[in-house]
C-alpha cells in the first residue's frame, strides 16, 4: 500500500463556515479520496485552519507551517508521496508577504525533504526503499477577495494568487496541482462539499 502525507491548511482539514466546525468525515476531500482507493492508498491528512506556509504568525505561532513539517513528516515517514496545500493563508493582508516571499517558503518544503535524503541516516530510517518521494503542490486555491472574503483577501491578493501559479507552471520539474473556481461556503474561503469533491477529483487525475 502506498502511504501519501498531506500537508495543509483548513481546505485539508475541512473547515466548515456555517457550523464553525469540521464538516463530517466522508465529506472531506481527504476521506473521498481514501473511501475511493480502499487499499491501493494510505492517507495522512495533516491539515491545521489558519497554516501558513511561512512563519510569519507571532500570535497563534502553532500555524506556522515550517515549525511543524518535520516533525510531522518523520512521524508519518516513510510515505510514497507527499501534497503540500498551503499557500493561501500567506495571501492574507495582515501578513503583507510578497509573491516572491511565498513562493519561497512553498519550495522549503522541498528542499528541507531532499536535504532530509542526502543525509544517510535519514535516507534509511525515513524513506521507502530509499526512494526520494514524489512532491505534489496544491497551489493556493481561489478566494472571494471583491466581495465575502474581501477583508481578509484583496485585489493584490489574487494578482500575486496568480503569479505564484504561473512561477510554479514555468518549472517543469514541479508537479503542480491547479485549483481554480472551486465552490466555496458563504465565506468565501472555504471549500463547501461540492468544493470538496471538486478537489478530489482534481487530486483524483493527478494521481
Amino acid at each position: 500500500m502506498k502511504k501519501i502525507l498531506i500537508y495543509g491548511d483548513s481546505n485539508t482539514w475541512g473547515d466548515n463556515f456555517i457550523t464553525g466546525e469540521r464538516i463530517p468525515e466522508e465529506k472531506q476531500w481527504v476521506n473521498i479520496l481514501r473511501t475511493k482507493y480502499g487499499n491501493k492508498y494510505q492517507f495522512f491528512q495533516e491539515g491545521l485552519p489558519g497554516r501558513i506556509a511561512g512563519n510569519e504568525e507571532t500570535i497563534k505561532t502553532y500555524k506556522n507551517g515550517k515549525d511543524t513539517f518535520i516533525s510531522t513528516f518523520r512521524t508519518n515517514a516513510p510515505v510514497d508521496k507527499i501534497i503540500i496545500a498551503l499557500g493561501t493563508n500567506d495571501l492574507q493582508i495582515k501578513y503583507q508577504k510578497t509573491k516572491d516571499k511565498i513562493i519561497e517558503d512553498l519550495l522549503w518544503y522541498k528542499k528541507q525533504i531532499e536535504e532530509s535524503y542526502a543525509d544517510l541516516e535519514d535516507q534509511k530510517k525515513y524513506f521507502n526503499d530509499k526512494k526520494l518521494p514524489e512532491i505534489i503542490y496544491i497551489l493556493p486555491i481561489n478566494f472571494d477577495y471583491q466581495d465575502k472574503a474581501s477583508v481578509i483577501f484583496d485585489k493584490e491578493s489574487e494578482e500575486k494568487r496568480q503569479q505564484i501559479i504561473r512561477e510554479f507552471q514555468k518549472d517543469k520539474k514541479l508537479k503542480t496541482i491547479v485549483a481554480n473556481d472551486l465552490e466555496l461556503f458563504d465565506d468565501g474561503i472555504h471549500l463547501n462539499y461540492q468544493g470538496h469533491e471538486q478537489m478530489a477529483s482534481l487530486v483524483e487525475r493527478f494521481l
